[in-house]
Order: C-alpha cells, then structure tokens, then sequence
C-alpha cells in the first residue's frame, strides 16, 4: 500500500494528512514537522486522519510523543481530527482514545496540500527511533504495555546501546 504525509495552511492552523497507512517510516517525518512547527509559533496543529487506514504501533507510540512536546510547547497545540468510527478504528486498541486531543472536524485546507518528504532513515536512528516509539506506549500500560517495553528492550540490546525514551 502506498502511504503519503500531506501537509498544508488553513487560516488557523497547519494540517497534516496521512494517506493510507501511518506506519515506522512516516512517524519520523511527521515528529519532524510537527515539532519543527511548534518550535516555529506556528499554532496548532491538526493530524487529519479522513483518508487514513491504518497506524502501526511506532506511530502511535510517535503520537504520544508530539502530545507530550507540544503540552511542553508554548503556545502550541496538537489535535487530531478524527470522526468518533475513525477513533475507534485507529486509536482504541492503544487506548489513546482516551489520550490525545481530538477534534471530529477536519478544515479545509486554504493551500493546496503538498507531500511532506519522508526520508528514509539509516538503520541505527530507525531502530532508535522505533524504540522510543515503544517506549511511549509501554509507559501508557495497558494489556500491550508489557510487549512494547520487550520491543523495544530487544532493540537497544540488538543496537548494542542504552538510550532512555
């Protein structure tokens, strides 16, 4: 399945789009842009998932992660537009239903949305980051937290370093 990040302004506010799946490969570029964003004043900003299908686990645990930069943030705000089907789709396994700040209304972007590049990251920061990822969702419990934490013990130990969340 072919998946894109799209990104554009709406006078309020800039939006992300995940088309298709959401997984390891475009986390990474979302966490950029997201906290490039923020650290710029740009508002809030909004993850449309209206076209989107499916997020693997390093992009929920990623999720998390620009929650927790931008509640840091000054003056920043990260939603994420989803209809009440969507959440239950995507985000109710992980229990983050309960977590991130969603809104069900998704603008229309003034700008055209234009693809965010998704570069592909060497091996080592990948599994770096995938670990995190996990970190984050282990720490949030729940009936899978046990099975992050052991991914993402089982990817320091093959990366051979000790790097905290």
């Amino acid at each position: 399945m072919n998946s894109s990040l799209l990104i554009g302004r709406t006078a309020h506010e800039t939006v992300i789009r995940v088309v298709g799946h959401g997984t390891m490969s475009e986390s990474a570029a979302m966490k950029t842009a997201v906290q490039s964003l923020l650290s710029g004043g740009s508002g809030r900003v909004l993850f449309d998932t209206t076209d989107c299908e499916y997020l693997d686990s390093t992009f929920l645990g990623c999720l998390i992660s620009i929650q927790k930069y931008a509640e840091a943030s000054e003056g920043g705000e990260f939603c994420v537009a989803a209809t009440p089907a969507k959440r239950i789709q995507l985000f109710s396994t992980s229990s983050l239903d309960h977590y991130l700040n969603f809104v069900e209304e998704v603008p229309t972007a003034l700008d055209e949305l234009t693809p965010l590049d998704v570069d592909q990251l060497d091996p080592r920061t990948l599994g770096r980051h995938i670990a995190v990822c996990h970190d984050e969702l282990a720490e949030r419990g729940g009936e899978e937290s046990e099975s992050f934490r052991n991914i993402a013990e089982k990817l320091r130990k093959e990366l051979g370093e000790d790097f905290a969340p």
